[in-house]
């Protein structure tokens, strides 16, 4: 029952935050590959491959549950670390692929710092239109732009856009 406690906590901080909108379902991407679950054809050690994004997730919330012990208390930028080993080291995803799209979502959400375990995976200027800006952010509704930590926006002067929503006060 605990581990079932985990899995929806974890998937409330992962799935459901709106944080890792594109970065989740690398959590599930090798389900595909997967032609049957049998300890038989697995190699001694290994975790067998999962057969449903559900059994994928729940191995996630396994392994980072015997990373950090908790379900509380877990910091936004250790959890995008720990996802990150997740995928590279587990999972043996691509780290440039999984860094370029886990920025894609830390700047989704109004962030422009960029990581540290990141920079030396995404080196070019990524530049994001808040896709869903926040109704109440006078800046998102004048169409800011987060090009690598530098506003612009458009048709008007960078003067006024001084304060990013959440971000830069």
């Amino acid at each position: 029952m605990q581990r079932l406690r985990r899995f929806a906590r974890y998937w409330d901080l992962v799935g459901n935050s709106g944080n890792f909108l594109e970065t989740t379902p690398l959590i599930w991407s090798k389900v595909k590959q997967a032609s049957s679950l049998s300890p038989k054809n697995n190699e001694a050690g290994k975790m067998p491959v999962p057969l449903s994004p559900f059994h994928a997730f729940l191995r996630w919330s396994d392994w980072l549950h015997a990373r950090v012990k908790r379900t509380d208390s877990i910091a936004l930028m250790r959890l995008m670390e720990l996802l990150f080993e997740f995928l590279t080291a587990e999972l043996r995803l691509d780290p440039k692929l999984v860094a370029e799209t886990m920025w894609r979502d830390y700047q989704r959400g109004g962030r422009f710092d960029k990581p540290g375990f990141m920079k030396i995976f995404c080196t070019q200027v990524n530049r994001i239109h808040l896709a869903t800006p926040n109704p109440l952010c006078r800046n998102a509704r004048r169409g800011i732009w987060f090009d690598a930590g530098i506003l612009e926006q458009n048709s008007r002067s960078n003067k006024k856009a001084r304060r990013v929503c959440g971000g830069l006060r």
